[in-house]
């Protein structure tokens, strides 16, 4: 169905069909439900929330809030949900779901928000129904940040489950950080690496003192990535997330990462 918003702000909501909505002005609200949708936010500071299915969602200009899903206050889609996030012009807030999410923030000081470390899979015919991963493809070091929803920190997201690990109150950066060789880390919350390797559990291996709920950063050649993943016990990590655009060791090395990257919400 084709759903179209008039002038100023607008509350639009889908069917459980596949959708086409647009709104082209105003602070709007737009639900669209189960279906594969596809929303254009257009100007003005919108919250868009795709719902159930593989959606793609466009802020354009504006400061927004995109969902792929139900939204962090909604329980997690078991089901079929692998969504396209792109923010456009603004300073916007991109939240991470469950499947094989691909998010783009465009231009502007954007926020990645991962609400669990664990995504559910997403059933995805080219890909079959693996556990995957969230694909960041235009992080900034100088602009963007990344926030982990964590569990006891203000207000949880429904499945939060990230540990709290900032230097000070929530949407501070990270209390320790390190970058190097896996052979220098030791015990901080999180590392990148500047080493290859071909899962996150060898790199937690490798580095010592590692906590249960760290975060490391490691370049993958396997998937010509660099991963993020998260320590859930010694010796043992699980990825959760890719940055795109980054295509050797080197490369990460110089990418810029530091502990402001990194918050807990």
């Amino acid at each position: 169905m084709s759903i179209k918003g008039g002038p100023y702000d607008n509350s639009l909501f889908g069917t459980s069909g596949d959708d086409v909505m647009w709104d082209i002005s105003g602070n709007d609200w737009i639900d669209g439900r189960a279906g594969n949708d596809s929303i254009s936010a257009g100007t003005g500071n919108d919250r868009v929330f795709g719902g159930a299915g593989n959606d793609h969602i466009f802020g354009e200009a504006g400061n927004d809030y995109l969902y792929g899903d139900n939204g962090r206050d909604n329980p997690r889609i078991t089901d079929e949900d692998n969504d396209k996030l792109y923010g456009g012009s603004g300073d916007d807030v991109l939240f991470a779901g469950d499947g094989r999410d691909s998010l783009t923030g465009g231009d502007g000081h954007d926020t990645f928000v991962f609400q669990f470390h664990n995504p559910i899979p997403g059933v995805d015919l080219e890909f079959g129904p693996n556990p995957d991963n969230t694909n960041i493809l235009d992080f900034d070091p100088a602009e963007d940040t990344l926030a982990f929803d964590a569990v006891g920190l203000y207000n949880d997201g429904f499945g939060a489950n990230f540990v709290d690990n900032s230097s000070a109150r929530g949407g501070h950066p990270v209390s320790t950080f390190y970058s190097g060789a896996a052979s220098g880390a030791n015990g901080e919350h999180v590392v990148v690496i500047t080493e290859s390797y071909l899962n996150g559990s060898d790199v937690a291996r490798d580095i010592s003192g590692e906590h249960a709920g760290d975060i490391i950063v490691y370049y993958n050649p396997g998937t010509q990535s660099a991963n993020l993943a998260y320590v859930t016990s010694e010796n043992h990590a699980e990825d959760f997330a890719h940055f795109g655009g980054i295509h050797s060791a080197a490369a990460l090395a110089g990418f810029g990462l530091s502990a402001w990257d990194f918050t807990f919400v």
